[in-house]
């Protein structure tokens, strides 16, 4: 599968990998790396997400966008180019805190990257929302009022309070989810607003979104595949959330109920009878304003 990955890519980006691969070199900054890797390139990528996001959260529960102008912001998840951190700080965020261990924040001064990526998303922030600030002053504040570690979130420096807390794809891979939920709580303003996208898909290459999950126990799936995501399902996720204290509502986003092939092991179908909840593939988990 993996080969099969990089066949897609262009003949020199594929070399590239296959050598990372070999020698073992996929640690440390790569420009060249980062700029032919196309999803980390594609700048209207995490605009596409929010937007989509509060569409579906505006139809469901009559959500207000979220407002990012003097907030103190906290991303879990925020990946090697900032994800929504670029979004927060041109409308205004007062800062914005992320967790990723693979970010370096070299890409915020390396030329090729900036004049790229970041030129451009800050030109369909512009179109979107109006020049509101120079291109210079918004990489002065990605520079200057934005903060990222790898620390988890139980033991994060990060003191808060965030008025604003986004994530994608990212709460089904902590596996001290209370303990983690509840450090979240205790760094979350009053009336922090949030806004969590949770895949719970099986994370691999595979035809369907749950083949290879739901026919074996967890550590079984684990034992052949890593400790990548939790495999807590819905309920675990909100009780996990309610017990640290926030009141979240959920819209549920896609189901993949159909063609699912493979068996059913005892684990999975007698605590999940409902297929709504154990072919539930991605949902969205929101502050219930």
């Amino acid at each position: 599968m993996i080969i099969d990955r990089l066949l897609d890519l262009p003949p020199r980006v594929s070399a590239r990998k296959i050598r990372q691969r070999i020698l073992g070199t996929q640690g440390g900054f790569d420009v060249e790396n980062i700029l032919q890797t196309p999803r980390l390139m594609r700048s209207q990528r995490f605009y596409d997400f929010l937007s989509r996001y509060e569409a579906i959260l505006l139809r469901a529960d009559n959500w207000k966008s979220l407002e990012f102008d003097e907030r103190d912001v906290l991303e879990i998840g925020c990946g090697q180019m900032l994800g929504f951190g670029p979004i927060a700080i041109f409308r205004g965020a007062n800062s914005y805190s992320g967790i990723e261990p693979l970010f370096d924040d070299r890409v915020l001064h390396a030329p090729e990257i900036v004049d790229t990526y970041y030129l451009h998303v800050f030109k369909d922030l512009s179109a979107i929302y109006g020049p509101l600030l120079s291109f210079d002053e918004f990489m002065m504040r990605l520079r200057t009022r934005v903060t990222v570690n790898s620390e988890y979130l139980v033991e994060s420096s990060f003191t808060g309070p965030f008025d604003v807390v986004i994530s994608n794809s990212c709460l089904e891979h902590i596996f001290d989810f209370e303990a983690s939920m509840s450090a979240l709580h205790k760094r979350s303003a009053p009336n922090c607003r949030y806004l969590h996208l949770v895949d719970f898909a099986n994370h691999l290459l595979s035809k369907h979104p749950f083949d290879g999950l739901y026919s074996v126990d967890p550590d079984t799936f684990w034992s052949k595949h890593g400790r990548n995501i939790n495999l807590h399902r819905l309920p675990e996720i909100i009780q996990g959330l309610e017990n640290a204290g926030f009141k979240p509502g959920v819209v549920p986003y896609s189901h993949f109920p159909e063609a699912y092939s493979g068996s059913l092991h005892p684990y999975w179908r007698e605590r999940y009878p409902d297929d709504q909840i154990l072919f539930l593939k991605t949902a969205i988990i929101h502050s219930a304003d």
